[in-house]
């Protein structure tokens, strides 16, 4: 009987859905499908990065304009931003000098 309550609770979590309070979510459509962005506020209030709706990442986010907002993970030395364009619908990564786009995105900005 535990055996299968633990396993029904971890089949649980997997399906947990993303936050409904957050103010914007990024999710990844053609490539990396199981990739999710959320952040919360204007996007200076941080955020949080899931992959199979498991959070794996917090992220510190500021807005950089009305359409773009960037995070880099928590506690992360490397120079490694994530870029969120929402008129171009896309998730970009930066490292140093370089910009590699990472996924077309559906967006939801309330």
């Amino acid at each position: 009987m535990r055996i299968r309550f633990t396993a029904f609770a971890a089949a649980c979590l997997t399906l947990a859905a993303l936050p409904a309070s957050a103010d914007g979510v990024f999710s990844c459509t053609d490539r990396n499908q199981s990739l999710h962005f959320v952040f919360y506020g204007d996007g200076n209030q941080g955020g949080h990065m899931y992959m199979n709706n498991l959070q794996v990442a917090v992220l510190d986010t500021y807005r950089v304009n009305s359409i773009s907002v960037r995070a880099r993970v928590a506690g992360n030395t490397a120079p490694t931003e994530f870029v969120f364009n929402s008129s171009r619908q896309m998730v970009y990564v930066e490292l140093g000098d370089t910009s590699t786009e990472l996924c077309a995105a559906s967006v939801r900005i309330d």
